[in-house]
């Protein structure tokens, strides 16, 4: 009876952490005034540029992490590479920032199949060009687990991945969140009172992030669950991906645990780069040293461009 049990448990489990209803696939896509917007015509995604004056040298694709959006996260860093040659393009993810879903997660599987319809629609428009992906956190398991689907990119830029998935996740963790979701579904947990976890030493960025309306924080148990099988995605995807890619790490890191991290990139087979910083945090874009980030960043991209 209780061998039962834990089978029907598991099932249902694994049933969780997706959408509470079903999300329509955006493609084929096209570029709307400010956003990216689907054939269904039931979704449009806030898109951000930042253009270079001069002549192109590259063209990225960047995604943010969970409870952030595009221009939150990337326009230090697009303007930074902008001023180096760089386009790039940061459309806000399904459930996030500007978009009319804020709150509603859309499943891992969506939130994947909307990058790699977006890159094959860049990169039918830039043919010439390469083009980069960069993902933060949860963008990085996007991103990972896209580019292991055939996602058409050049080159793959990992901040913080979110890959704390396969056999690096204990099974308790599994067994709370499947549970919370079961029975808790759309309740947000602030986490007071039982973790405490800074993600940056900015905290004029952290304050801004707290007072910002379009952040969403904190999580709920859906998207708990739904970003434990994003991360399985991408450490199931990273054996197969031989895009060459960075990967870039805070020594610092609360959130994104360093063992996890250090196997998904040992795990790439294609060629790759780590760099480690002493004085990283997890929102590396942000930190007081984001500006030595941007500048590894574009530094590894211009030596492939």
């Amino acid at each position: 009876m209780r061998a039962a049990f834990a089978v029907l448990l598991l099932a249902v489990a694994g049933c969780v952490g997706g959408p509470a209803g079903p999300a329509p696939p955006l493609g084929p896509v096209e570029f709307g005034e400010g956003s990216i917007a689907g054939a269904s015509g039931r979704e449009r995604l806030a898109l951000s540029t930042w253009t270079p004056e001069g002549p192109l040298r590259g063209v990225i694709l960047a995604l943010h992490g969970f409870g952030d959006y595009g221009p939150s996260t990337f326009d230090g860093p697009a303007r930074y590479w902008a001023a180096r040659g760089f386009l790039t393009f940061a459309y806000d993810q399904r459930g996030f920032g500007r978009n009319e879903s804020r709150g509603r997660w859309p499943g891992a599987e969506r939130l994947i199949a909307d990058f790699r319809e977006i890159a094959e629609l860049i990169r039918g428009r830039y043919p010439d060009l390469p083009l980069f992906v960069v993902g933060h956190s949860m963008g990085g398991g996007v991103a990972l687990a896209g580019v292991g689907d055939g996602a058409p990119v050049d080159g793959l830029i990992l901040a913080a991945p979110a890959v704390w998935g396969g056999d690096r996740l204990p099974a308790p963790y599994r067994v709370a969140a499947w549970g919370g979701t079961l029975l808790f579904p759309d309740r947000r947990w602030t986490g007071k009172g039982i973790v405490s976890i800074q993600a940056s030493d900015n905290i004029d960025a952290l304050i801004a992030l707290g007072r910002d309306p379009l952040y969403l924080a904190p999580p709920s148990s859906r998207e708990f669950t739904g970003l434990i099988r994003l991360m399985d995605r991408a450490v199931a995807a990273a054996p197969h991906v031989r895009t060459p890619t960075l990967t870039l790490y805070g020594e610092k890191d609360e959130v994104a645990p360093k063992d996890a991290v250090l196997a998904a990139h040992e795990a790439l087979a294609g060629p790759k780069t780590l760099i480690l910083y002493p004085e990283g945090w997890h929102l590396l874009f942000r930190d007081l040293q984001a500006e030595h980030v941007w500048r590894d960043v574009v530094d590894w991209m211009e030596a492939r461009s």
